[in-house]
């Protein structure tokens, strides 16, 4: 199967990075509606890599690197990220390619 361009295009993230979006996620997932946990990891992931396994990390980084995909993350994930420092937020305000976390 061919390489997704969104996805196999980002930037490597260290384990540490990978630890903290995954606490930061939990968390949300604890707060988030079904609506947006089924809008994120369905129909974001079918938009991301139709058809392809996709970590939820690469769901997020690819979202937040292609303005027309971040419009369709749910609010709460976005601020919540944010407020963690996990994404630069330049990132919300333009089509930013290889936005990645800050620390």
């Amino acid at each position: 199967m061919p390489k997704n361009p969104i996805v196999s295009d980002l930037p490597e993230l260290s384990e540490e990075q990978r630890r903290l979006f995954h606490m930061a996620f939990n968390e949300w997932m604890q707060i988030c509606t079904e609506d947006d946990y089924r809008k994120l990891t369905v129909d974001l992931r079918e938009q991301v890599a139709p058809g392809q396994i996709c970590s939820v990390v690469s769901l997020i980084q690819a979202c937040f690197a292609r303005q027309e995909l971040l419009a369709d993350v749910p609010a709460s994930l976005v601020q919540l990220l944010q407020a963690r420092n996990w994404l630069r937020p330049s990132a919300c305000g333009s089509s930013a390619t290889g936005s990645a976390p800050i620390h």
